[in-house]
């Protein structure tokens, strides 16, 4: 049947938008005239086929669908349970991962470190884009750059030796060609302080904020503000020669679905999946010229890798619906992006609306390592899609929509099977998946897992609806006993872990702090200084686990 399928799907893409990196640019490929008749004839021929073998291959669909077994769920590896074999677990290089715009607000008026530079962000401040109806924006957001002392005092206390954090382009570079220089003396300050307490800094050049004006321009979907991109990226390298492994972009399909399709993330835009298909693209482009460049000017001087949420959606039990729904979505936040990286080709095919390519060719692709020092995954479940009968059970999960009759009813969305736990932030509490993330990501190139971590507002199976989560500190707390084991396994691949996020009641994006993914709340004062913190479960894990970690790699260079 998935054949069948994949060769109507074929039959219905428009013709193909074509892009080829040629010698460090981004060029396009003109369709002839002959070409798309044959495409034309070739298509007519195959949906002739395809007809004709549509009817056997349903029947066959829905004998194999009801005399299939439920998929089970991966069983997770034996546990780990001492603190010395779960330090030993975790790789060398480990801390947290942060946002400065989640966590600071920067370029918005929300922010206590005041800069010249306005992001994107600044105007989706309101009860229409953020969940939980504030008015008063300030309480996400805690003094870091303009007073690093108190925040880098925690990551210390929480045993980490690297950090990872963003670059804001909003701030650092307000407009075009015109730097910052009063950010930068913040970054650099931070960056001192970091380097200080010996806590290696990573960079991210780009974690779904851009200035402004950039937005107004076309955003990543005009070609100008790519390439403008680039030579800023290229800036901050050279200024700021303390980061040597930097992340060009965070989450590229995350970023396209929540920005162009769901329309949660400014623009705004709903439903466009061919825009989401040209705003991926052009962040590829951008990410592979920013490597090329950077590695012709500093060589291995700088690491540059890319973060990629390892979003793949699966089906809950298995019928047709549910795994077409989960193809469709997989192929736009995963699937194209992935095989990308395998093979230097990226193919974003949907239907009648996109057909999108971006190629480099084999030899300067491979010859350059696939453009990645290092893979960046991004891992916190996948996300499983239930759409089907319930039998009158409502289905726990975020947004999941529920509709029952006495023992009748349909459930569609992002959800579990009974024993399960939902998260707040949106997929299950699942880190058995994290094996299966970890075997793709392999492939590819050393993997820094730059977020990682499991939301500690949980809705358990049996209840349902949006508000029916609740704190469940050691749901959280067992996920990082549960991910070790795994770890172990891919001990040899693994450069660096760093667990989203520290501070706890940060701005989640469009969610506000609804979900609970941070481990550690702080207290501040009238000019929101960290003046204070508690530690969850969590904390004291993760802490006991790296503060361990550190003893023994301290231990083995004594010896040595």
């Amino acid at each position: 049947m998935h054949s069948v399928l994949s060769g109507l799907e074929k039959a219905f893409l428009p013709f193909p938008d074509t892009r080829v990196f040629k010698e460090g640019r981004v060029e396009k490929v003109e369709l002839s005239l002959a070409k798309k008749v044959q495409l034309c004839a070739d298509r007519a021929i195959s949906i002739f086929a395809c007809l004709l073998l549509l009817p056997p291959a349903a029947l066959y669909s829905a004998i194999e669908y009801l005399i299939r077994p439920i998929p089970e769920e991966l069983p997770l590896p034996a546990p780990i349970d001492l603190i010395e074999d779960l330090a030993a677990a975790y790789p060398e290089v480990h801390g947290f991962a942060q946002s400065l715009f989640q966590d600071e607000g920067l370029g918005t008026y929300a922010s206590p470190t005041e800069l010249e530079g306005e992001c994107n962000w600044n105007r989706w401040l309101s009860a229409d884009h953020i969940e939980g109806g504030a008015t008063d924006y300030r309480r996400f957001f805690v003094r870091i750059l303009s007073n690093p002392k108190p925040f880098v005092e925690l990551l210390k206390v929480m045993g980490v030796n690297a950090h990872r954090f963003s670059l804001e382009w909003s701030v650092l570079e307000p407009r075009k060609g015109e730097i910052d220089l009063a950010a930068v003396e913040l970054y650099k300050n931070f960056l001192h302080e970091l380097k200080e307490a010996g806590i290696e800094p990573w960079g991210t050049l780009h974690h779904f904020v851009q200035p402004e004006g950039a937005e107004e321009a076309g955003g990543f979907l005009s070609d100008e503000i790519r390439d403008h991109f680039v030579d800023h990226s290229l800036k901050m390298m050279e200024l700021f020669p303390e980061i040597t492994h930097w992340m060009t972009f965070n989450e590229t399909g995350g970023y396209a679905m929540q920005s162009q399709i769901r329309g949660v993330y400014p623009p705004g835009v709903s439903g466009n999946l061919a825009n989401a298909g040209l705003l991926i693209r052009n962040l590829l482009a951008a990410h592979s010229m920013i490597y090329l460049q950077a590695k012709e000017k500093y060589g291995d001087n700088v690491q540059i890798g890319i973060t990629h949420q390892w979003l793949k959606f699966l089906p809950l039990e298995g019928n047709l619906l549910e795994r077409l729904i989960c193809y469709t979505m997989s192929k736009i936040t995963h699937t194209s992006i992935l095989n990308f990286f395998r093979t230097g080709r990226f193919e974003y095919e949907i239907p009648g609306q996109a057909n999108i390519r971006f190629e480099i060719p084999e030899a300067e692709f491979l010859g350059h390592r696939r453009c990645l020092d290092f893979i960046a995954p991004q891992f916190y479940g996948f996300p499983r899609i239930k759409a089907g009968w319930n039998g009158g059970h409502p289905y726990p999960g975020y947004q999941v929509k529920n509709w029952t009759f006495w023992k009748f009813g349909f459930s569609f969305g992002s959800s579990c099977r009974p024993g399960g736990q939902m998260q707040a932030f949106g997929p299950m509490i699942d880190p058995g998946s994290l094996r299966d993330c970890l075997k793709e990501a392999s492939q590819l190139a050393p993997i820094a897992i730059t977020e990682t971590g499991a939301d500690a507002m949980v809705q358990e199976h049996g209840a349902s609806g949006d508000h029916n989560f609740t704190l469940n500190e050691e749901a959280q707390k067992t996920y990082f006993f549960a991910i070790a084991p795994i770890l172990k396994e891919y001990k040899e691949k693994i450069i660096a872990i760093f667990i989203w996020t520290l501070i706890r009641g940060q701005l989640e994006w469009d969610r506000g702090d609804t979900p609970a993914l941070g481990l550690v709340p702080v207290q501040v004062d009238a000019d929101r200084n960290i003046v204070g913190h508690q530690m969850t479960p969590s904390a004291l894990l993760v802490q006991k686990i790296y503060q361990e970690k550190m003893r023994q790699m301290a231990a083995r260079e004594l010896v040595a």
